[in-house]
């Protein structure tokens, strides 16, 4: 099953709440933190009353109180920026250094490379003609999860929050989005929203797991590369936004990935959508 998370704490969650009830007709199974769980297809749908950050391992907990067997958690979310540009965005889950906004210090989340990278491809589609850009953001906050996790947002400020037509291209994207068997990688390098991934996701077969932004380079030790890996699905591929940073530091970065497993991808090696 497929869990998707939603929180009474956040506007935009329950926007995309609504608009996923709207969709199809789901049947109420049990309850969780004091609200009805609704069921449809392969999805659950559970409510909860704190900010997703501090729902630390919910998808173990779901699927204990459930009887369910969770094969990703879906997080449905406000985003915030100073910068106020009206962006859907889609991220794996985890932190780099300290945790600062929920989860752990210096520990990530299992990511879902294919369906986080068909949800972005979806989003695209689905929110074509809407003044909101599309993007990834690279990996971070919290919660911890025990599977594979991602989170959806409408962003950037709370007037968007309530928008019905970009929290129903989200909700039409979760219930249309399959995994698809593309090659995987892990992406390094860039800002935040993590421009060149995103284009590359969208022309290329390729799925995205956990990313890097520049200003996460200096927590890139050991463990946290060997988890980038590991907790993508064991990919053994990263590609590297090289424009973005000094040549040292993309050279040190290619050794260093290399001696850990990671050999370097270039967009040619994957085929054109």
């Amino acid at each position: 099953m497929k869990l998707i998370v939603t929180s009474s704490e956040d506007p935009a969650s329950m926007n995309i709440r609504e608009r996923l009830l709207d969709l199809r007709v789901w049947k109420e199974e049990g309850v969780f933190s004091g609200h009805p769980v609704f069921a449809f297809d392969d999805f659950v749908m559970v409510q909860v009353d704190r900010i997703h950050l501090d729902e630390d391992h919910i998808d173990g907990r779901v699927g204990g109180e459930l009887e369910k067997s969770i094969s990703t958690t879906i997080f449905v979310s406000r985003h915030s920026s100073e910068s106020r540009i009206p962006t859907l965005t889609v991220h794996p889950i985890g932190n780099y250094s300290k945790a600062d906004y929920g989860g752990v210090d210096r520990t990530l989340s299992p990511a879902s490379p294919q369906l986080m990278t068909e949800a972005l491809r979806m989003l695209a589609k689905n929110a074509n003609g809407l003044d909101f850009k599309v993007s990834f953001e690279t990996t971070h906050h919290g919660p911890l999860t025990d599977g594979p996790a991602f989170y959806i947002e409408i962003g950037s400020y709370d007037d968007l929050w309530t928008r019905k037509d970009a929290a129903a291209a989200i909700a039409k994207t979760i219930l249309e989005t399959e995994d698809r068997e593309y090659p995987t990688l892990t992406c390094v390098g860039g800002g935040h929203y993590a421009p060149r991934f995103t284009d590359l996701a969208l022309s290329r077969k390729v799925a995205v797991g956990h990313m890097a932004a520049n200003y996460a380079l200096d927590a890139l030790d050991e463990r946290n590369v060997l988890q980038m890996s590991e907790r993508s699905g064991d990919v053994k591929r990263v590609y590297f936004h090289r424009k973005s940073m000094p040549k040292p530091a993309y050279r040190n970065l290619v050794e260093k990935f290399a001696s850990l497993g990671m050999e370097e991808a270039r967009s040619d090696d994957f085929d054109p959508l």
